[in-house]
């Protein structure tokens, strides 16, 4: 508990401290930088001969571009950053780097002993290998904290907002740097992933501002047919196998002890949900077991149709899923409910009040 609160503490006493310095114009594109601390702090770290700056495993949009933005960012502050992934980029986050004409990051295997930043995570059960024993300078986050320790102070800044790509956005802001048409395509296509296009429950006021003012540096001229192009994208599983496609976006945590995944996976025209459903059913023990889980929980959104099926496996699984969503399972092993937008904030929650319970019961 302490470190939770000494580490939220840091993340609440940096942005008022900073905040207070910035002045916006009235000007979408003009931001008045009279003073700030956030710039002093970070330049006046040491970063060694040069600085890694990556997101969670899966990859998913907002891991990669809030990498590869921040990095940008750091770049200009006249910091040696290179912007890393932590898995083979598929699906949509391919696509956007595609349309970007940008080149996808190099995949880190270990970040061992390494100066790391965290981007959209603090599990080190979510990070490349070795990460507990990286050297790491900076958490940049929009999640709860997770088992992050570390031995020596960081920045850690963390916002309750729709997207870290929104987090990185706002330092542009707050730093007086005007991204480049590229940096806010980046960023704009990782917050309009996380948000489901400022729909999600976890959209906020900040998101939708930033939003506009990235659209307005960026060179996408027509958000909506962009946003449709990258929703097929998500669910373009060509080539891949049934397992590759339930851990193309799939989130490790351990609650109470116990270890568990969370992956989220979106029907389409081409692959409808119930079959979508039975194939990943059909993969999930294995992974389960390949993976050293104890349980294994799918997230299968099917947005048109208003309806998630939350399949799952493992010992106890089926009474902490009945008792997180308060719903009587299925005769096959799955939760069927409205569409859940956000893992987040919709599913993480009522998983772990579920293992709390189960746990002691």
């Amino acid at each position: 508990m302490k470190k939770m609160t000494k580490l939220w503490m840091i993340a609440a006493i940096l942005l008022c401290g900073t905040m207070s310095f910035v002045s916006c114009s009235d000007k979408d594109d003009e931001v008045i930088v009279y003073s700030t601390p956030l710039r002093t702090i970070i330049t006046n770290m040491s970063y060694g001969d040069n600085v890694l700056v990556v997101g969670h495993k899966s990859p998913d949009c907002d891991a990669v571009c809030s990498a590869m933005a921040y990095a940008n960012l750091l770049q200009r502050l006249g910091i040696n950053a290179e912007a890393r992934v932590a898995g083979k980029v598929v699906c949509e986050p391919r696509y956007v780097l595609q349309e970007a004409g940008v080149t996808t990051p190099a995949i880190l295997e270990n970040a061992a002993g390494k100066n790391m930043i965290m981007v959209d995570h603090s599990e080190f059960s979510q990070s490349p290998d070795g990460m507990s024993s990286a050297n790491i300078l900076h958490v940049i986050d929009h999640h709860g904290t997770g088992s992050l320790t570390t031995a020596h102070p960081l920045l850690y800044y963390a916002l309750p907002i729709g997207s870290t790509c929104t987090i990185v956005a706002s330092m542009y802001e707050e730093l007086g740097e005007k991204p480049t048409p590229t940096e806010a395509r980046l960023m704009l296509s990782g917050l309009i992933s996380d948000t489901d296009s400022l729909t999600s429950v976890t959209t906020t006021a900040t998101d939708r501002r930033l939003f506009t003012w990235l659209l307005s540096q960026s060179d996408i001229t027509d958000i909506g047919a962009y946003y449709a192009a990258m929703r097929k994208a998500r669910t373009s599983f060509d080539g891949m196998t049934d397992e590759e496609i339930l851990l193309s976006d799939c989130k490790e945590y351990e609650i109470e002890g116990v270890k568990i995944a969370i992956g989220s996976v979106f029907a389409s025209e081409e692959l409808g949900l119930e079959e979508l459903c039975q194939r990943m059913r059909a993969v999930m023990p294995s992974v389960r077991e390949q993976r050293g889980l104890d349980m294994l929980f799918l997230m299968l959104g099917d947005r048109d149709a208003n309806v998630t099926h939350i399949p799952f496996c493992g010992e106890g699984s089926k009474e902490v899923a009945e008792y997180g969503f308060q719903t009587t399972a299925t005769s096959d092993n799955c939760i069927v409910t409205t569409y859940l937008s956000s893992r987040k904030s919709e599913v993480v929650p009522p998983i772990t009040n579920g293992i709390t319970h189960w746990k002691n019961h």
